[in-house]
């Protein structure tokens, strides 16, 4: 299974639930999960900042952003 990458920072809420979606989805489905801080990956913060929360799989570079519930985990999964 590919991994997943999930970008967030401290005190995002939305950040907070989206990971709370996402991380029984992730074990579940057997996918390895890491947690990124955009403020501590400059790079991360250059492109995710006005984004955040964001899910990127490592087998395909594509994005999932913002405000996505657990259907579209799933979708984005497939």
């Amino acid at each position: 299974m590919p991994a997943l990458r999930f970008y967030t920072t401290q005190g995002c809420t939305l950040c907070a639930q989206r990971l709370a979606l996402l991380d029984p989805i992730a074990k579940r489905l057997q996918y390895s999960l890491e947690v990124i801080d955009i403020m501590d990956n400059p790079d991360a913060e250059n492109a995710y900042a006005a984004h955040i929360p964001v899910i990127v799989r490592s087998d395909r570079e594509t994005e999932l952003m913002g405000a996505f519930d657990a259907a579209a985990i799933y979708r984005f999964l497939a």
